[in-house]
């Protein structure tokens, strides 16, 4: 028998010289249909970026000829470069059929307009300034084309679980004033089917204060209406979005403490066990305690208490808000005064009077500094022994000597709304996995870290300890029970330095020690560093790869992502607009031929720097494609480039978000590198179902299978290593319909599959 894997190819870029020739060179790519007095029209593989100014390709092509195995994408480029304007112009996709009549529904087809952004800033000296084609609106309505620039579209055939294999004729039809046309399309059915759950793990970011702000939503109702449609968006691109559970989380009841805020400190105490400590780091906002609600009557009160300062004379506040009856605020019932602390334990009190008729609650408000609107100030405060005395002397505020029995500590974790979001978006979505966010978890990234803290005991005590068990045995339980357990992954610290692993090393062992089926992770990047006995998952940014410590973790059962952001940038694999249209494809491929299991990207809406823009202003992304630095003691105005596009997949409907209008109920718009990344997913599940069609070849099979196993090492022709590889699609769009070719004679669609 002939070999099918017999493959060369002459498109490795082994020289970063120029930003993809594909993008430019005449003959490049791209199959030219008419050229005429009206426009020149060609299509191409959905493979490309087709800039404004592409030539017009050589090559002839009459007929519009893409692949797809069933529960598949195919998309493929029309191009209309106008010779002069064309009025109400319009596309269409008919239905295609094969010859027994089985058909592929119009329905099924996506048309999106390629819109460009206007790059003025490029990520590198690898890229240029100029128009770059990004983000794909729908096109549902008649356009003006006007002359000499290309104008591109994007069709998408969703080929359907269960649709026949065959060959299926259809056409797509253009049309203007004055000017028609009509293009054969030929969609060929491999008889194999994409799983519905993707077999490369994902985790990708969305910031829901970010869609609310550019969306212009105020209402609850209304995000949880987008952010189901961004889910959509997520399935629709085969990624995992961090949160599906962002408006259904594990809903907490706890009995048995009665203060919130603060910690419970042992060694610093007026009398008793605990006294409560109450810190506030934050220049921009107050950090106070408050109490459970306390029921009273109409009589006078009194309130004392003991507190120790961290500074001499360090003013601090305490308040008493009233509510009614059905526990309201009323909001000028505030008692409230400043007091001044020393560094030794006082005892200080607040005269409440006679309370109005209305109010039926109070809640006692311990700050530790100044409470001003701005919260500039800092501090530490220590309080304990505060009592609410009635005109009997009865204290209404039992709990406020702070000692707490743990035994009476009762943890009840109620999943309902969490399990009825995971049946949608883990069960009928398919997403592979999720962040799982865990109360008393700590955080941090290399700049600062915050310890862990449970109901007010701090990470490393006894107390935190036993109720860190309680609470994470039932997490566990939970998960494995709805059979979710594995497709969680506990990311709470992100880019350790050397110093902050053995910090990283206690989370992970606290989870680990109760829960130790729960799935942790950790981005890191440092070398010399392994905390694989208590991390499941390591994901490292694309650029500094161990490709060792992911062999190893491999052997083990583990698990090896990676990530890109800002880094890294020519000539690596990365996300950027202004960089070659092959690159994320190619990060799922290599992933393949280094066996990593997940990629990860840590946002897809960052739309805005607030150190990079004015106070109260939106950075338009459809005018700015600039991802600027943010956060990490960035001053505000400071403008620094992360590059074009990073942490940026999708853009949002409203294309004026400085401009008050509407609430935007609608979902967002994706980017062609978002398409492209999808297409690479697909990829990986050919070449896992070729592996798996290997594995079960018995037979006069094995002798296939054994050829057939030569395409699953990737050839230096595809990719040599994550800085050397082909720039050309046309090399991965031929190797993939060889792996389709194999997964077809292996029997990968017939009845014993």
């Amino acid at each position: 028998m002939l070999s099918l894997v017999a493959y060369s190819s002459s498109g490795l870029a082994q020289e970063n010289t120029l930003v993809d020739p594909y993008h430019r060179d005449v003959g490049g790519y791209g199959y030219l249909i008419e050229n005429n007095e009206q426009c020149a029209v060609w299509w191409a593989e959905g493979a490309y970026k087709v800039m404004r100014n592409t030539p017009v390709p050589d090559q002839d092509g009459d007929t519009i000829k893409i692949w797809s195995a069933k529960n598949e994408y195919e998309s493929f480029l029309v191009v209309i470069k106008p010779n002069q304007r064309l009025e109400n112009f319009r596309l269409t996709v008919s239905s295609l059929t094969n010859e027994d009549g089985s058909r592929v529904e119009a329905e099924q087809a996506s048309i999106r307009k390629v819109d460009y952004v206007k790059v003025t800033k490029p990520t590198d000296d690898y890229s240029f300034k100029g128009w770059w084609p990004d983000p794909l609106p729908l096109y549902d309505e008649p356009a003006i084309l006007f002359g000499a620039e290309n104008q591109p579209f994007w069709v998408t055939i969703k080929t359907p679980e269960g649709t026949p294999a065959g060959t299926y004729h259809g056409s797509l039809h253009l049309g203007a004033e004055g000017w028609n046309l009509s293009i054969p399309i030929q969609l060929n059915v491999w008889d194999f089917t994409l799983p519905k759950v993707t077999s490369m793990r994902s985790g990708f970011g969305l910031n829901m204060n970010t869609v609310n702000e550019y969306h212009q939503l105020t209402n609850p109702a209304d995000s949880k209406q987008v952010f189901d449609r961004y889910m959509q968006a997520f399935k629709n691109y085969k990624v995992a979005p961090y949160n599906p559970f962002e408006f259904a989380p594990i809903r907490e009841s706890i009995s048995g403490v009665f203060w919130q805020g603060g910690f419970y400190d042992s060694q610093e105490k007026q009398a008793g066990k605990y006294a409560f400590k109450v810190e506030d780091e934050n220049r921009s906002e107050d950090t106070y305690a408050e109490s459970d609600f306390i029921e009273v009557n109409r009589d006078k009160y009194d309130l004392s208490w003991w507190t120790k300062t961290q500074e001499e004379e360090q003013q601090f506040c305490v308040k008493v808000a009233c509510y009614n009856a059905e526990k309201k605020l009323l909001v000028y019932e505030n008692r409230m005064e400043v007091f001044t602390g020393n560094e030794a334990w006082k005892a200080y009190s607040l005269n409440l009077g006679k309370l109005a008729d209305e109010i039926r609650y109070v809640k006692v408000f311990l700050y530790p500094v100044f409470h001003s609107y701005t919260g500039e100030h800092t501090g530490v405060s220590w309080f304990d022994e505060v009592t609410l005395k009635d005109e009997t002397q009865k204290n209404q505020l039992t709990a406020g000597n702070f000692e707490v029995d743990l035994d009476q500590i009762n943890i009840e974790l109620d999943f309902s709304d969490f399990d009825r979001a995971g049946e949608r978006y883990l069960d009928d979505f398919g997403f592979n996995g999720f962040r799982l966010a865990l109360k008393g978890m700590g955080s941090g990234t290399y700049y600062d870290r915050t310890p862990g803290v449970f109901e007010g005991f701090e990470q490393g005590t006894e107390e935190y300890e036993k109720l860190m068990q309680r609470y994470l045995v039932q997490i566990e339980q939970h998960l494995e029970e709805k059979g979710w357990l594995g497709k969680e992954y506990i990311y709470w610290f992100d880019e350790p330095n050397a110093k902050d692993y053995p910090f990283v090393r206690e989370g992970n062992e606290t989870i680990k020690k109760y829960a130790p089926k729960l799935t942790t992770f950790l981005t890191e990047h440092v070398e010399g560093q392994d905390l694989s006995d208590v991390t499941d998952i390591s994901c490292t940014i694309w650029h500094k790869l161990d490709h060792e410590k992911a062999r190893k973790l491999n052997e083990r059962g583990l698990e090896y992502w990676t990530y890109l952001c800002c880094w890294p940038k020519s000539p690596w694999i990365s996300e950027f607009i202004d960089h070659d249209a092959v690159n994320l494809r190619m990060w799922v491929w290599a992933s393949w031929k280094f066996q990593f299991k997940g990629i990860l990207i840590w946002s897809t809406n960052y739309w805005n720097s607030r150190s990079a823009s004015p106070k109260d202003y939106l950075q338009n992304p459809w005018e700015e494609p600039m991802s600027f630095v943010t956060g990490y003691g960035w001053p505000q105005g400071k403008q620094t480039i992360w590059g074009n596009g990073d942490g940026r997949f999708f853009y949002p409907p409203n294309k004026q978000p400085n401009e008050k209008s509407k609430p935007w109920i609608a979902g967002p718009i994706p980017s062609l590198r978002l398409e492209i990344l999808r297409d690479g997913l697909e990829d990986y599940d050919y070449l896992i179902l070729l592996q798996n069609a290997i594995k079960k070849a018995s037979g006069k099979d094995k002798e296939l299978a054994k050829e057939a196993a030569q395409l699953l090492t990737l050839p230096a022709s595809i990719i040599t290593d994550e800085q050397t590889y082909s720039k050309n699609p046309k090399d991965m769009l031929t190797y993939r319909k060889k792996l389709a070719q194999y997964i077809e004679l292996l029997g990968a669609g017939s009845e014993k599959w």
